[in-house]
């Protein structure tokens, strides 16, 4: 009933920003009247070299982790198109993944501006994931919590809507496929998406976010956010994130929360660092948790430099520590880069 509700609650706001847009496009066509549509292309490249300083564990080579390719246009002052590809590994659990490499449409989609509102339809980035990703600010290195330990896909099929009612609040509102952008097959699942930004500084960000989707149970995911930039000396975060019902299996759920920040010594180079810490809670009858294997805490600390904007390149410790006693934590040494137009 719940969805269902969802579904009429989705097609009547739809219905009602297509009549929003309509009236608005009538209205500002004398204000585009002059404008000269123009694009950029979309060139994005992660790539590292790493090597395993674990005393037993023989690790080291080159990757590309990922490549991304497209184009975004803007039709006019308030209309965007963009089509940008995701050539990268599958998120499988196969020891053998990183050895495949698969091309996805990462974004599809059209957005739409207009004042404080700003709404897009397609294959879109999950704003949740965008806000995290954007003050962590090393995802070349590494994907934000959420991404990282699959609270759910970064990108997928759907449409969002954000407002700003003033200076210091905004809400946004997504609805989903619900399976990622690599999975776009209709199963008449939905995942809903609230979240709720607050400024009460300049430079300081406080968010609260919550998401929910049925395929047998409710999975269902909350989440807290504090983000500060400070000038162009710092910028950072932290976040706490719990999942109920991880891949949809009653009563195993995953936490968590991750500490990150960077700081510029100078114009080009910056020291940053991260850390996380991730658990699964334990089940009747259990005396550990359902997950412990891949239980664990997560250090990232290194020093970025960038020599023009379009490139960085950053050396960095890593080191995953997990909480079964049986496992060996692994530690690693990378120089990452990351470059983009």
């Amino acid at each position: 009933m719940l969805l269902v509700n969802m579904k009429k609650h989705y097609l009547l706001s739809t219905i009602l920003i297509i009549l929003l847009i309509s009236f608005n496009a009538r209205s500002q066509e004398a204000t585009n009247e002059g404008f000269k549509p123009y694009g950029k292309p979309i060139l994005k490249i992660f790539t590292n070299f790493h090597s395993s300083i674990t005393k037993g564990l023989d690790n080291s080579g080159f990757e590309i982790k990922r490549a991304y390719f497209g184009y975004q246009y803007n039709l006019s002052k308030n209309f965007e198109i963009a089509l940008k590809l995701d050539i990268g590994s599958p998120n499988d659990a196969s020891e053998y993944s990183l050895l495949r490499r698969f091309a996805y449409f990462k974004n599809a989609y059209v957005k739409y501006k207009w004042d404080k509102l700003s709404t897009q339809f397609g294959i879109i980035d999950v704003f949740q994931f965008a806000i995290q990703e954007k003050y962590w600010a090393h995802r070349y290195i590494s994907k934000s919590f959420m991404d990282e330990y699959r609270f759910g896909p970064k990108a997928d099929l759907g449409w969002n809507i954000t407002y700003s009612f003033a200076d210091f609040i905004s809400a946004d509102f997504g609805f989903y496929n619900g399976e990622g952008y690599t999975k776009l097959q209709a199963d008449n699942a939905f995942k809903g998406g609230l979240g709720i930004s607050v400024f009460p500084l300049n430079g300081l960000i406080v968010r609260v976010y919550g998401d929910m989707i049925k395929k047998g149970v409710y999975r269902k995911s909350i989440s807290g956010f504090v983000g500060y930039k400070y000038k162009n000396k710092f910028i950072g975060g932290v976040e706490y994130n719990y999942q109920f019902n991880f891949n949809y299996e009653d009563g195993q759920d995953k936490y968590g929360y991750s500490v990150y920040g960077s700081y510029y010594l100078f114009k080009k180079w910056q020291l940053f660092a991260r850390f996380d810490q991730v658990y699964s809670n334990i089940l009747q009858l259990d005396d550990q948790p359902w997950d412990l294997e891949r239980d664990g805490s997560a250090i990232t600390a290194g020093v970025e430099f960038s020599p023009i904007r379009q490139v960085k390149i950053a050396l960095n410790y890593q080191d995953w520590v997990p909480y079964a006693k049986n496992i060996n934590n692994e530690a690693y040494i990378f120089l990452n880069f990351e470059y983009k137009m």
